[in-house]
């Protein structure tokens, strides 16, 4: 997720390449951030110790932990404490993008305050990108007093990178109205909650979601791409549901609806979210009556 958002911004501004960004990514899919980065991120290592311990892990063939270790700069504690975060998002994309030749890592720290700056983003909205943590950044990008809003709109992101694809990223969402989207897969629910939860998009892109979530290649947006979609969107609103029943809430799933080039059904404005994933564009759409 985190390297969606940072990516992005580093291509838009000029500082990586499109061909960088994609060697990052490659990068991403087939390793693990080593041990030494996430030590120093930790303020476990200085970068004198890292630099020394990698020089005699060449030397020795010996594992970073057992030589930090062993020279008494780290405890079996925290090296297993290490081994746990070697999954983070946000230092394995930084890895990448130093591995791969792309930027410094005082060019990274530069541009990342820069990326804070630009954006706006509190110290804690930026916590929650680094740490895919969707609860915590949504407040940047879902302004909307109904709570229920957030609430749907987190489950559907996290059941994305559940189910479809990890690499993640939204733009802020608003609230539109008279829009005729060129596809469109949603589901409207009936009962103490009436609302309305789907996707549309106006190219080729939505099929990252039905792809994603099918695990197969459609190669282009018919019906039975956007029923992929439509089971996904059923999925989400069946967890809901499920949530609410422990509330004394009850909601019932009406049949999909599938359209190409018709207007949403709904009876006057609903939300739509843009969401990325690998850069390409679909359209969380939500409406509570």
């Amino acid at each position: 997720m985190f390297s969606q958002f940072f990516g992005n911004y580093l291509l838009e501004n000029q500082k990586i390449t499109a061909e960088q960004f994609s060697s990052c990514m490659n990068y991403i899919k087939a390793n693990r951030v080593k041990l030494g980065l996430i030590a120093e991120s930790e303020g476990l290592l200085t970068s004198s110790q890292v630099m020394e311990l990698n020089y005699l892990q060449v030397q020795s063939d010996e594992r970073f932990g057992d030589l930090a270790v062993k020279k008494g700069y780290l405890t079996e504690s925290d090296v297993n404490y290490l081994l746990g975060l070697q999954s983070n998002p946000y230092l394995l994309f930084v890895q990448a993008l130093d591995e791969n030749g792309c930027l410094t890592h005082d060019e990274i720290d530069y541009n990342l305050t820069a990326f804070q700056k630009e954006n706006d983003y509190s110290n804690s909205i930026m916590k929650a990108i680094r740490d895919a943590n969707i609860e915590g950044m949504l407040p940047a990008f879902v302004d909307v007093p109904d709570k229920r809003y957030q609430d749907l709109i987190g489950l559907t992101l996290r059941n994305i990178v559940r189910f479809i694809n990890t690499f993640i990223r939204i733009a802020p969402g608003s609230f539109v109205s008279g829009e005729t989207p060129k596809y469109a897969a949603y589901q409207h629910t009936i009962g103490d909650y009436r609302c309305m939860l789907g996707f549309t998009g106006n190219n080729d892109d939505i099929l990252m979601m039905a792809d994603g979530y099918a695990k197969e290649e459609f190669g282009t947006v018919d019906e039975d791409a956007l029923d992929s979609i439509a089971e996904f969107t059923n999925c989400v609103n069946g967890l809901y549901a499920a949530e609410l029943s422990f509330q004394n809430i009850a909601m019932d799933m009406m049949p999909p609806k599938l359209t190409f080039d018709e207007p949403i059904d709904v009876s006057d404005e609903y939300y739509s979210l843009p969401i990325y994933l690998e850069g390409k564009q679909t359209n969380l759409i939500v409406k509570f009556d």
